[in-house]
């Protein structure tokens, strides 16, 4: 572990840094000194295509990641919806702090009075994510949705001048930044899945720095989190899948048994295999595992390769 001041990574956006600060106080309280440096990634810079168009693998981690491999920080943090599940080699995701609310929001228009089971036929929603539009489909499909990309007050700011009926954005993000009276309404589990990971950070560090990874592991590390976004992490890695796939997981502790939900659905909506499975905590990443070869054999595998053009 280095001495002196720990360099602690981050993208620039408001939201990243906001992140970015909770991990910083959290080390800071137990006695570290942490210095934030802002790494530009690809997925900052490029804000005009859509992601599924542009490749997802690293979009928003492959500069934080040389960073770290050089030695210009010493860890970094991210959305964990946004660590690819096969980090570089040298790079060891270190901890999962205790995960924000996982699900999605629906954001009205400022003129737009409804929740959203009530949108007038063909009302437009926009969303940056694969996920969010085939499950939008897959449960109505007059809904026309738009394409939007940008960080949250961006966004926010194209519907306000805007003719959407809303946006779906992640509640923890907008919790994250204060903007949680902008939340319409909380978009049912049954309607749709969460991004694998969402709602909670992953903070990395160099594989060869056993000290800082077990400081990390002590102070920032929350267990339940970590068991159930393991098993998400386990599902998405075994369906390759990634921002450009539309796949939707959701692990939860029921008792002391681990819950997890998981889906695929075509980008048009009209093929949406989902399904569950459950089992012991510690058996997290082989529950994942399981729940994707279920889906895999009952048709996802299709999708999936459709989406790939294979």
């Amino acid at each position: 572990m280095a001495s002196g001041v720990l360099v602690l990574g981050t993208r620039g956006s408001a939201l990243a840094l906001r992140q970015a600060r909770l991990i910083k106080r959290s080390l800071e309280q137990v006695g570290y000194q942490v210095d934030l440096q802002e790494v530009s990634t690809a997925g900052d810079r490029i804000l005009d295509v859509p992601i599924s168009q542009i490749g997802d693998i690293g979009i928003f981690t492959k500069e934080l990641d040389l960073a770290l491999l050089d030695g210009r920080i010493h860890l970094a943090v991210h959305s964990l919806k946004d660590l690819p599940t096969r980090l570089p080699e040298g790079i060891r995701l270190a901890a999962v702090p205790e995960r924000e609310d996982p699900r999605d929001a629906f954001v009205a228009h400022p003129r737009i009075s409804s929740p959203l089971a009530d949108l007038p036929n063909g009302a437009v929603l926009a969303t940056s994510s694969l996920r969010r539009t085939a499950q939008l489909k897959a449960w109505r499909q007059d809904l026309e949705i738009v394409s939007v990309r940008g960080n949250v007050d961006s966004r926010l700011n194209k519907l306000d001048e805007g003719d959407w009926h809303g946006l779906i954005l992640a509640i923890a993000g907008l919790r994250r930044l204060g903007l949680e009276r902008r939340i319409r309404e909380v978009v049912d589990i049954d309607i749709m899945l969460p991004a694998v990971g969402q709602g909670a950070l992953g903070v990395v560090c160099s594989s060869n720095d056993e000290e800082l990874y077990a400081v990390l592991r002590d102070v920032l590390h929350d267990p339940g989190t970590g068991i159930v976004t393991a098993a998400e992490r386990a599902l998405l890695r075994r369906l390759e899948g990634g921002c450009s796939v539309p796949i939707g997981a959701y692990g939860r502790m029921s008792d002391d048994n681990l819950v997890l939900e998981g889906c695929v659905t075509s980008l048009d909506g009209t093929r949406n295999f989902r399904d569950q499975v459950s089992g012991r905590a510690e058996d997290a990443e082989r529950l994942g595992l399981e729940l994707a070869e279920r889906l895999l054999s009952e048709g996802a595998g299709a999708i999936l390769k459709e989406i790939r053009g294979e």
